[in-house]
C-alpha cells in the first residue's frame, strides 16, 4: 500500500529535511516526514493531529541521530539487512521500545488529570497544566491533547515542538492520565 502510494503520486514525498506530506488512501491517513537520509511515514486510522506531527518530526530526529552510522552504511557494510536497527548499542532501550516511549499511540485517548504534588515540574509545564485544568473543567474531567496543544499556541509564544514536548512530558510523569477506551465509552458516550 505504502509503496504503491509513493509510485502512483499519491503521497508525495517531502523534499527538504523537515518537510512534511500527507495523504488518504483506502481509509488510512499517512503522514511523511523527511529527514536528512530517511523518510519516516505513519499509517493512521484517524486523521492525524498537529500533535501526532510534533511526536513524528522529534522521532525523525531522535532515529536519525542515533542511528546515522546505520542508516549511511545501510547498503554497504550492514548488506540491507535492517535487523541493525533492532540491536542498540547507544542505550539499553531496542528501537521497538523507543517506538513505543516516543509515539504512545494512546495520545489520542482523551485524558484526564492526576496529581502533580512530588512531580518535578517545570514551570512551563505548570502553565500547560493549568490550561489543561481549564478544558477540564469545561469538559467533564476530559482532556484531548490536540484541543490542548491548539490553546496553548494560541496562548503561549512557545514553538509547536517545546510545546510537544511540555504536554510529553507531563504524560510521562503521569500528571496527564489516559483513560482507557473502555472507561471513555461509559464515561462519555456522546464523544466516540
Amino acid at each position: 500500500m505504502l509503496r504503491s502510494s509513493v509510485q502512483y503520486e499519491i503521497l508525495d514525498l517531502p523534499t527538504d529535511d523537515g518537510g512534511i506530506e500527507q495523504a488518504t488512501l483506502e481509509g488510512k491517513y499517512l503522514i511523511t516526514r523527511a529527514g536528512k537520509f530517511v523518510w519516516i511515514t505513519l499509517i493512521l486510522k484517524h486523521k492525524p493531529i498537529r500533535f501526532t506531527r510534533e511526536v513524528l518530526k522529534f522521532f525523525c530526529k531522535l532515529f536519525e541521530n542515533q542511528y546515522e552510522r546505520e542508516i549511511i552504511e545501510l547498503y554497504t557494510k550492514f548488506e540491507g539487512d535492517i535487523s541493525v536497527f533492532k540491536k542498540d548499542p547507544y542505550s539499553r532501550q531496542s528501537l521497538k521500545k523507543e517506538i513505543g516511549d516516543i509515539f504512545h499511540l494512546y495520545l489520542n485517548l482523551p485524558f484526564k488529570i492526576g496529581t502533580a504534588r512530588g512531580k518535578k515540574i517545570t514551570p512551563k509545564a505548570k502553565k500547560v497544566l493549568k490550561f489543561a485544568k481549564n478544558i477540564a473543567h469545561k469538559s467533564k474531567g476530559q482532556i484531548l491533547l490536540e484541543k490542548l496543544f491548539g490553546e496553548i499556541s494560541d496562548a503561549l509564544n512557545l514553538a509547536n515542538e517545546e510545546i510537544a514536548n511540555l504536554i510529553y512530558s507531563l504524560v510521562e510523569n503521569e500528571v496527564f492520565l489516559p483513560i482507557p477506551q473502555e472507561e471513555t465509552k461509559k464515561r462519555f458516550p456522546l464523544h466516540f
